[in-house]
C-alpha cells in the first residue's frame, strides 16, 4: 500500500534501464562508454548552469490529489511544513427524516490511511464479550477482533503522536472548474479573488490523537464465515451535540433537498489540521468511499410495545470522496494547503539569490512546495557537437544529466525526481515532457511517469536524467528551443489521479505531478559545486559512422 515510493519497482527499473548503455568508471572528457552488443561510445561533456528557484505555491486540488497529506514535520535545512486538508461533503441521501425525539449518540469521521499489509506488520488480538466468569465461548459466542496496522507512506518523526483537529468550513468552496493552490495567500491569477484563502469557523468540532499505527475493531460471531474487514482508517470522534443542532434540529430545512444547496448554504465542508509543531507527515486516501462522516443516532420507536424496543438506532452519512458517479456525477472540492516556516538561511538564500551566471553549488528540492531547479545548457558547446555531427559523422546515442546527492544532511532519499522542457514560443512559454520520459512508465501508484528514477542499483547517491531525444533534436535536427532550459522538481508526473476520471489530465503538462502530496526533500550538487567529481554537467554519448 505504499504511495510515496515502491523500492522494488525502482530496483527492477534501474536494472533494466541500462540496456542501451551503462555508465562505467570515471571517463575523461572524451573517453569510452560501454554500449550493449559489445560496441563502444565516446563521451563528450557539456557545461551547464544550474540554479534554484521557488514559485512558493503548487496546484493542490482534487484534480491532482491521488493522495492527501496531513501532519507536520521539521528538519534543519528545509524547516517546518504543516499540512491541512479541506474538503466539501455530500449527503448520501436527501430529505433525511431523523424520527421523533431523535438524539445523537456519536459522530465519527473516518480517514482511510495507507498501511503495511505483511503478516508481520499486523497485530491481531481477539477477545470474547458477553461471557460469564469461567464460561467457555460457544460457536455462536460474540468476539471482538482488534487489528493494529503499521502506517505506510509516513515521513518524519514517526515515534511522536499528533492531535488532529476538525473545524467546519465557513465559506462556499468554488466549483470543480476552479484551481486551488497550496499557499493560501496567493491568488490564482492577477486581479482574481483569492479563493485559496479559505476561512473556517474557530471552534473545534472534534479531535483525535493519531500515531504511526492504526487499530480497527470488528464484532462478529465465532462461527461466522464473513471475511469483511473494517476499513483501515483513523477514527476521529466529533462533537455529537454540534451535529444534533446542525442536522437533527434542522431536518426540515430545504437545504437538505439536494447537494447543491447543501454545500452552498448548509454544510460547506470540513478542515482537518494538526495541533502540534513537531510530528510526521502521513498520506491518506481522499478519493476513497471510506473517507466519510457517520452520525449514529436513536429515535422513538413508533411501534413501541411489549415486544418492541423503546428506541430504534439508525445512522446517517456524509461522504468526502473526491468523485461522485452518476446520476450525480461531479467532484467534491478538496484542497491540501501547507504552511512553511523555520527554513534555514542557506535554503532561503538559495532560491531568493540564485547565481544565474555561474550556477549554484547546491540545489534544493522539496515536495509540498514550489522549489525547482533551472538547468541551462551551454549553447556554444552544443553547437560544437552539432558541427561534429555535420562534419565528422558523429551519431548521438545518449545524453544524460547525473545529479549527485549531498548526503551530509541525512535526509531520506526520494525515489523519483521529475524534469521537463521549458522554452519560449513567441510571446508565451511552453512546458512539455521530454520524449525520453515514455521509457520511465510505472503503473504504480496510479499510472505515473518519472524522469529520472533513483539510480539505486548502480549508484545509490545519484539520479540520472536521460534527455537523449531532446539533445538529438537540437544537434541533429537543428531544433531551436528559444531561451530553453531543463526544469527539475520533486516527484513524478500524473497520468490519471484516479481510475474514476482517467484522461482528465493532459499528458503533456508537467505541472500536474505529485508534489502536492510528496513529502520528500533532497539537496543535490549543482554545476558550481566545489566537488569536481560531483559537479553537474551534461554527458553526451556518441559514435562515429
Amino acid at each position: 500500500m505504499k504511495r510515496f515510493f515502491n523500492l522494488v519497482a525502482v530496483i527492477l527499473l534501474c536494472a533494466t534501464a541500462f540496456t542501451v548503455f551503462s555508465c562505467e568508471d570515471d571517463i575523461s572528457d572524451v573517453g569510452s562508454g560501454l554500449l550493449d552488443s559489445g560496441s563502444y561510445a565516446s563521451v563528450q561533456y557539456v557545461d551547464i548552469i544550474s540554479y534554484n528557484t521557488n514559485n512558493d505555491s503548487i496546484r493542490s486540488d482534487e484534480q491532482v490529489l491521488q493522495s492527501g497529506v496531513l501532519g507536520v514535520f521539521e528538519e534543519p535545512v528545509f524547516g517546518r511544513t504543516k499540512a491541512r486538508f479541506i474538503t466539501q461533503a455530500r449527503m448520501t441521501s436527501f430529505n433525511p427524516d431523523f424520527g421523533e425525539n431523535a438524539e445523537m449518540d456519536s459522530v465519527i469521521l473516518s480517514i482511510p490511511v495507507y498501511y503495511k499489509s505483511d503478516e508481520s506488520d499486523v497485530e491481531i488480538d481477539t477477545t470474547y464479550i458477553y461471557l460469564g466468569e469461567n464460561e467457555s465461548p460457544s460457536d455462536t459466542a460474540t468476539m471482538r477482533i482488534s487489528r493494529t496496522y503499521k502506517l505506510d507512506s509516513i515521513y518524519g518523526k514517526t515515534d511522536l503522536q499528533m492531535t488532529l483537529q476538525v473545524r467546519e468550513v465557513a465559506e462556499y468552496l468554488y466549483s470543480q472548474d476552479s484551481i486551488y493552490y497550496s499557499n493560501s495567500s496567493i491568488a490564482p491569477c492577477q486581479g482574481c479573488p483569492n479563493i485559496n484563502q479559505i476561512d473556517v469557523f474557530p471552534n473545534v468540532i472534534g479531535s483525535g490523537v493519531v500515531k504511526n499505527k492504526v487499530t480497527t475493531h470488528q464484532i462478529k460471531k465465532k462461527n461466522s464465515t464473513s471475511t469483511d474487514i473494517p476499513p483501515i482508517a483513523f477514527q476521529i470522534k466529533l462533537d455529537k451535540d454540534y451535529f444534533k443542532q446542525k442536522f437533527i434540529d434542522n431536518q426540515n430545512s430545504s437545504d437538505l433537498n439536494d447537494n447543491s444547496a447543501f454545500i452552498r448554504n448548509f454544510f460547506r465542508g470540513i478542515e482537518i489540521s494538526v495541533l502540534e509543531d513537531q510530528g510526521f507527515i502521513f498520506n491518506f486516501q481522499p478519493g476513497s468511499s471510506a473517507f466519510n462522516l457517520i452520525m449514529y443516532y436513536h429515535y422513538d420507536n413508533p411501534e413501541e410495545g411489549e415486544d418492541e424496543p423503546e428506541h430504534l438506532d439508525k445512522m446517517y452519512g456524509l461522504s468526502f470522496a473526491s468523485y461522485w458517479s452518476a446520476p450525480q456525477a461531479g467532484y467534491n472540492v478538496q484542497v491540501n494547503q501547507f504552511d512553511h516556516s523555520n527554513r534555514s538561511v542557506q535554503f532561503v538564500n538559495a532560491y531568493t539569490n540564485p547565481n544565474t551566471t555561474q550556477g549554484d553549488s547546491r540545489l534544493y528540492l522539496a515536495g509540498m512546495d514550489g522549489t525547482k531547479t533551472v538547468i541551462k545548457i551551454d549553447q556554444e558547446q552544443l553547437n560544437q557537437i552539432r558541427q561534429n555531427v555535420l562534419n565528422n559523422d558523429w551519431a548521438i546515442v545518449g545524453a544524460e544529466l547525473n545529479l549527485y546527492i549531498d548526503d551530509s544532511h541525512n535526509l531520506k532519499t526520494p525515489p523519483y525526481l521529475f524534469a521537463w522542457n521549458n522554452y519560449r514560443d513567441g510571446d508565451s512559454w511552453k512546458n512539455i515532457n521530454f520524449p525520453d520520459i515514455s521509457s520511465f512508465y510505472n503503473s504504480y501508484p496510479l499510472s505515473v511517469q518519472f524522469n529520472p528514477m533513483y539510480n539505486y542499483a548502480d549508484n545509490p547517491k545519484m539520479y540520472t536524467i536521460r534527455i537523449t531525444d531532446y539533445i538529438k533534436d537540437i544537434v541533429e535536427k537543428n531544433e531551436i528551443y528559444e531561451d530553453g532550459s531543463v526544469v527539475l522538481s520533486m516527484g513524478n508526473f500524473l497520468l490519471s489521479p484516479s481510475s474514476s476520471y482517467t484522461g482528465v489530465l493532459s499528458t503533456t503538462d508537467p505541472f500536474l505531478n505529485n508534489r502536492s502530496f510528496n513529502p520528500y526533500r533532497v539537496v543535490l550538487h549543482g554545476s558550481n559545486s566545489e566537488n569536481q567529481d560531483k559537479k553537474l554537467r551534461l554527458k553526451v554519448y556518441y559514435t562515429q559512422k
